[in-house]
């Protein structure tokens, strides 16, 4: 009899031990892949013919490890759903951004009303990253930019660089629009132990807004973050299908009208205390055919 309960509890035992052995083994797998999560975003091209809107999902792997606040920070807004049915708002030359808008009206063809989102980002709980008062006693609802121009180090230059599709974070905010007595915010220290006091509001000034790069570049921007690539052949495949259906549709739209330019520009105002007026104006290049970010979420963490 007490062999035959030994026997049990050593079976029991070591049931438990491969238990633990295997939870140690994915804990330490998660905790490696914490380092490069990865998010998925589906954008749709509606060209205003129904017979040819087309989804374009592009598989992004983003940077932890390097903009920890940074990804932190995206990582967050997309679990709140915040980009979905959200809107690229301003197509430039060399990249797209969004983020933070979306039109008055979807479903008709004047969609270049835009709506801003801007209270229902700062009604989120997000983790601070940028504060008022060296106490950290209260935290402004803006992303530190881990940025060169923020004296942000990256050792051997291992950070992320302007490619095609690469994504980055956005802001419009100028130097010249800042108040003087606003000028100044400061930071938690970050992973490479530099003082961050006194750092300058325009480059600690990110909100919700990204851009996806649409060209290609050797070195990476000094005052914007790239904290996500495209994460497979397939993503950057689709990315590029995408860019050539906008160009497709501007070629025709040109055929029937050579002035026919795919953007508009317009003014917008964004509300912003730390600024010298508590607004300021930026101007966006508005697409004239719907890009939508239908849907963002995390793949994994």
């Amino acid at each position: 009899m007490v062999k035959s309960i030994g026997k049990t509890l050593g079976k029991a035992f070591g049931v438990l031990l491969a238990a633990l052995l295997l939870l140690c083994v994915a804990l330490s797998f998660v905790a490696c892949e914490s380092n490069y999560p990865e998010i998925r975003i589906t954008i749709q091209f509606n060209d205003n013919d129904s017979d040819t809107e087309d989804e374009y999902v592009l598989d992004y792997t983003l940077n932890r490890k390097l903009y920890p606040q940074t990804v932190t920070h995206y990582l967050e807004l997309i679990d709140a759903k915040f980009y979905d049915g959200t809107v690229i708002h301003d197509f430039r030359s060399d990249r797209m951004v969004g983020g933070g808008y979306t039109y008055a009206d979807m479903e008709t063809d004047d969609h270049r009303d835009l709506v801003s989102l801007a209270e229902d980002y700062n009604a989120l709980e997000l983790t601070p990253s940028v504060w008022k008062d060296a106490e950290y006693s209260e935290a402004l609802n803006t992303l530190y930019g881990e940025v060169t121009q923020n004296g942000f180090s990256i050792d051997n230059d291992t950070g992320y660089k302007n490619s095609k599709g690469a994504l980055g974070t956005y802001t419009y905010l100028d130097a010249s629009e800042v108040s003087a007595a606003a000028s100044v915010v400061y930071a938690h220290s970050s992973k490479d132990g530099s003082d961050r006091a006194n750092l300058k509001y325009q480059y600690n000034a990110v909100t919700s807004l990204f851009y996806l790069y649409t060209g290609s570049s050797g070195a990476a921007e000094s005052a914007y973050c790239i904290f996500g690539v495209l994460a497979n052949e397939t993503s950057q495949t689709r990315f590029d299908e995408l860019l050539e259906a906008i160009d497709a549709y501007e070629a025709a739209q040109q055929e029937e009208d050579e002035q026919y330019s795919f953007t508009e520009l317009q003014e917008e105002t964004v509300n912003d205390a730390q600024t010298e007026f508590g607004y300021y104006a930026a101007e966006y290049n508005i697409p004239r055919a719907k890009i939508v970010i239908k849907s963002a979420e995390v793949r994994s963490y």
